[in-house]
């Protein structure tokens, strides 16, 4: 872990968390204490105090006997959460139709076509709709929507390789955030509201497919 201006503890918690929605720490992981002071190069003081950031965060859990775990989303949770990253998604995007610059606008550009270039699941994929995410939030000149977002998104990421794995669905995402895109460049409020709707409807239906076959298969 790189040495920063910010706290250790900042600096932990941000890792862990990186560790999590990446996927290096998958669902139901053990998170040795030990092991993660001599990984982050902290102390243990430290790295208790990032976990409990990140169980708050729900993101893990303390089981007792056991210790700190990975938290796995099942399907109603999961159903909750895109309920909510809607909610929140398309309020952005109707703001950013309302307030976008120029600039602000470019940069929407800039992180699509970014999308685009990337088609198949994987850590540049997700950096670059999270550039995306950031410069819609930016746009829609709310940043407090944008941290909501992040809790909800971080909570939800284990299931992002699925949804982007889908055969096609790279082409799709693509086509549904221009319209997002498209809307916000033309100041249509409405438009970019719907448009964000259908994205995360889309990315939701096949989260609970997955969770369907899922528990038809176990």
């Amino acid at each position: 872990m790189l040495r920063q201006a910010a706290p250790l503890r900042e600096q932990a918690v941000i890792e862990l968390r990186h560790r999590i929605i990446r996927g290096s720490f998958r669902p139901g992981t053990r998170l040795k204490e030990r092991v993660l002071v001599d990984e982050l190069a902290v102390s243990r003081t430290v790295v208790r105090e990032a976990l409990r950031q990140l169980e708050a965060e729900r993101l893990i859990r303390i089981e007792p006997q056991v210790g700190p775990v990975v938290i796995e989303i099942d399907a109603e949770e999961a159903r909750q959460l895109y309920e909510v990253r809607a909610a929140l998604e398309s309020t952005a995007a109707r703001l950013a139709a309302t307030h976008r610059t120029q600039a602000e606008l470019r940069s929407l550009y800039d992180a699509l076509r970014s999308i685009d270039d990337r088609h198949t699941p994987s850590d540049d994929l997700l950096e670059a709709k999270q550039q995306f995410y950031e410069a819609l939030i930016a746009a829609s000149h709310n940043p407090i929507i944008g941290e909501q977002l992040a809790g909800v998104q971080a909570r939800i990421s284990q299931l992002r390789r699925v949804t982007l794995s889908q055969p096609g669905r790279g082409r799709a995402m693509v086509q549904e955030l221009q319209r997002v895109v498209t809307a916000v460049a033309e100041h249509d409020a409405d438009g970019a509201y719907a448009a964000s709707i259908a994205h995360v409807h889309a990315a939701a239906n096949i989260a609970a497919a997955h969770f369907h076959q899922h528990s038809e298969n176990s």
